[in-house]
């Protein structure tokens, strides 16, 4: 089938459709990318493109995202292209799945483009591009990539560029105003933000932007203030998208709903794309952090600077990276890596101000961040046994992960922000299994596999659950089918390495693995569900 499709990336949190870079696509566009030759035998005007496919199958639809271009040698209709509804019903599967276009290439099948696919693309509609032999289908996808990531790089930039001058906004007078002027310019949006109690603090737009008002936007703040509501609200009027955010302080483990500290509300004249959640994201994390730091008492500009290398894309200058290692202690010899701390069940709830206070010293750091209950520092401090003793004698799990020196083996030219940001993934993904076994762990005395991050006990659990019809029969067969299962997805499913393997005949194993697929009514031509396959069988007790 070619390439894999890109998924399709929403927002984290929350779960929006926003635009992606390469929204930007469509058929006219990338058609003047490509080499001259092409024709346009049906224009059915432009469309969005977002891959390109190439495809010699019957039916491709079940492989396929909406908006793709599909590149066929003409090989699905070679013994019955003379069959007008055959290649009509060909031609309607694929408008059924919103193909884009379909590009027909002349060799090796073909030297004309059939008149019954010409006729079947005008009666249903669907663009139909001519493709020379002179040009690879690899070509042409190779030229779709390029432009996607001219795309992105352009995205990455201006989005460089707007955070940048959002975060030089914390340091002004009124930095949340500053803050909401930038993001109403560069997301091209009315902002307002509004206090616990839905009064305007600070308003910003750019011209033809109107702000919600009135029963609207009180519906709106009424959804933010709700305690069990979700991060974000949405709404849509008269042409406008309408979005609020709820401030709050992070509150401790166990401890009650904190209180609303305010909301943030944009609208757009348009759907929000990729580039304006970047924006919205940075603007709120900033907006979130000055909240949090008023609760606690006062505004902490390490912690500030500890999110943003965290979650930041910017790089570090000669100034900032002399700032960098002066806020840590250590040896400047032992490369700096992110420790990310859990309160343990059974601790007391921590106050945020007394926990930074004490990390600082555990850690011996200036950059630590408390957020959503959890603390995140920047160190130089190893994961040894003292250590790690401290730590969880105040009551927390951390997980370490690997220092930056050690990441720098795995990529060439790593930059320190790059370097920070992956650590700190690497101590995330540590989460799951630390509270499955109730200990701090070091990402250097793990195993490097996805495998190594998974929670053992829930692990387990999952794996039963999965195979459970098949652990539900009689022993003999049970370790007939889990032998078979596991000699064929170690061989990739090749009937005749399997066979081999087992010494059993190839008929057999086709049979074993169709009756296996039928008693856990999973499809086994899946590669998804393979791989979730060969995770549990290795975590089967």
């Amino acid at each position: 089938m070619g390439q894999i499709a890109p998924k399709d990336e929403s927002a984290s949190s929350p779960n929006l459709d926003f635009a992606r870079p390469w929204d930007s696509i469509t058929l006219t566009r990338f058609l003047r990318q490509l080499p001259s030759g092409i024709t346009v035998l049906h224009d059915a005007g432009d469309r969005p493109l977002r891959w390109v496919e190439p495809s010699d199958i019957d039916d491709p639809t079940p492989y396929l995202v909406d908006h793709e271009l599909i590149l066929t040698s003409g090989f699905p209709l070679l013994d019955r292209i003379n069959d007008a509804e055959a290649v009509h019903e060909f031609v309607a599967r694929l408008v059924a799945a919103n193909v884009s276009a379909l590009g027909f290439g002349l060799d090796p099948y073909f030297s004309t483009v059939p008149p019954t696919l010409i006729t079947a693309c005008r009666e249903l509609d669907l663009p139909l591009w001519q493709i020379p032999g002179t040009l690879p289908f690899a070509a042409i996808g190779l030229a779709f990539a390029n432009l996607m990531e001219a795309d992105s790089a352009r995205m990455m930039r201006q989005n460089a560029d707007a955070n940048r001058l959002l975060m030089r906004c914390v340091s002004g007078e009124n930095p949340e105003q500053e803050i909401i002027t930038v993001l109403a310019q560069r997301a091209t949006a009315a902002v307002q933000l509004l206090d616990a109690g839905g009064r305007l603090r600070y308003f910003a737009t750019t011209a033809g932007q109107s702000a919600l008002q009135g029963l609207e936007l009180e519906s709106l703040l009424a959804q933010a203030a709700d305690p069990q509501g979700p991060k974000l609200v949405l709404s849509e009027s008269a042409g406008q998208h309408h979005l609020a955010f709820p401030i709050r302080p992070t509150a401790p483990r166990g401890s009650r709903v904190p209180p609303l500290l305010g909301v943030l509300q944009l609208s757009f004249g348009h759907q929000p794309g990729s580039a304006e959640h970047n924006l919205m994201s940075t603007a709120l994390g900033l907006l979130e952090v000055v909240a949090r730091q008023r609760v606690i008492g006062s505004f902490a500009p390490t912690q500030l600077a500890t999110a943003l290398l965290l979650d930041g894309s910017e790089s570090l200058d000669a100034e900032a990276l002399e700032l960098f290692n002066g806020s840590l202690a250590g040896s400047a010899r032992r490369a700096p890596r992110v420790v990310l701390a859990i309160p343990r069940p059974d601790s007391a709830p921590h106050d945020p101000g007394h926990a930074l206070t004490r990390f600082r010293s555990l850690l011996e750091t200036k950059l630590v961040v408390h957020s959503e209950g959890r603390l995140t520092a920047i160190t130089r401090a190893e994961p040894s046994r003292e250590v790690i003793h401290r730590i969880e004698a105040a009551g927390y799990w951390a997980a370490f992960s690997r220092p930056i020196d050690q990441l720098q083996h795995e990529g060439p030219g790593i930059s320190l922000a790059a370097g920070l940001r992956e650590m700190a993934t690497e101590a995330r993904g540590l989460v799951p299994r630390l509270l499955d076994e109730g200990r701090s762990l070091s990402a250097e005395s793990l195993p490097q596999s996805f495998a190594a991050l998974l929670p053992q006990a829930a692990s387990r659990q999952l794996a039963q659950s999965l195979l459970g019809n098949l652990l539900e029969l009689p022993a003999k067969r049970q370790d007939l089918y889990l032998q078979v299962l596991r000699a064929w997805l170690d061989a990739h499913g090749s009937w005749d390495a399997t066979a081999t393997a087992i010494d059993m005949h190839r008929n057999s194993v086709r049979r074993h693995i169709t009756a296996i697929s039928e008693i856990l009514d999973l499809d086994l031509a899946r590669a998804e569900v393979r791989y979730e396959l060969f995770l549990a069988l290795r975590f089967l007790p």
